[in-house]
């Protein structure tokens, strides 16, 4: 079976044109959270949007390159939703920081629309592995950095193993949390703070 074509088709280089893939997304993300991927589909995101299937295929060639897409986008607001670890001041505690990142991450992710619902699509298409690989080193670059500015003194190997241990799982708890009754994430988000913390405590003063 050919797998499904993920690449967008044209590059919008006028202001309206770049309007309207910005609403296609983005009206796309809000379809997806509603229906999940099931329902997802081109007819029913152009209705929503208020414009032509043409507008649509003229960007993206099937549902497929905008779930894409949309990956792309959202998992490039995850640097931003962890923050910088390395910004933690010299007279911080570094626990709080490493907390303030993960209910930073919960919050923001629980405020996108359809997010939980595309990270859900992430497991179910295989496609869009390679997407999430490629945010998950740049995300693993990121905390790298910041834990090395607090004192980790690791070499390299042993450091990018304990930074994608760290990623992976905190990944995989805040989906569950995301789908979670409110009370039930919060339990999970105390479970996972405490996890990290006493995983780092080996490697910082």
């Amino acid at each position: 079976m050919k797998p499904p074509e993920l690449a967008t088709r044209a590059t919008p280089r006028q202001d309206r044109s770049r309007a309207t893939k910005d609403l296609v997304l983005q009206v796309a993300a809000a379809v997806l959270g509603e229906v999940g991927l099931e329902g997802f589909n081109t007819n029913l995101i152009a209705e929503r949007a208020g414009v032509g299937p043409r507008a649509i295929y003229r960007y993206f060639p099937n549902k497929f390159a905008i779930l894409g897409a949309l990956a792309s986008e959202l998992l490039e607001l995850e640097r931003a939703w962890v923050g910088d670890l390395s910004a933690i001041g010299a007279a911080e505690d570094w626990r709080i920081g490493v907390e303030r990142s993960i209910v930073g991450y919960f919050d923001s992710a629980a405020a996108q629309p359809g997010y939980a619902a595309l990270r859900t699509a992430i497991h179910a298409l295989p496609e869009l592995q390679a997407i999430v690989n490629d945010a998950n080193g740049s995300l693993q670059d990121d905390l790298a950095q910041g834990l090395k500015a607090l004192g980790v003194d690791l070499a390299p190997p042993r450091l990018n193993a304990l930074c994608r241990t760290i990623i992976e799982a905190s990944a995989r708890i805040l989906e569950i949390a995301l789908e979670a009754p409110p009370t039930e994430a919060q339990l999970l988000l105390g479970e996972l703070k405490r996890m990290v913390v006493n995983l780092l405590r080996d490697y910082l003063p």
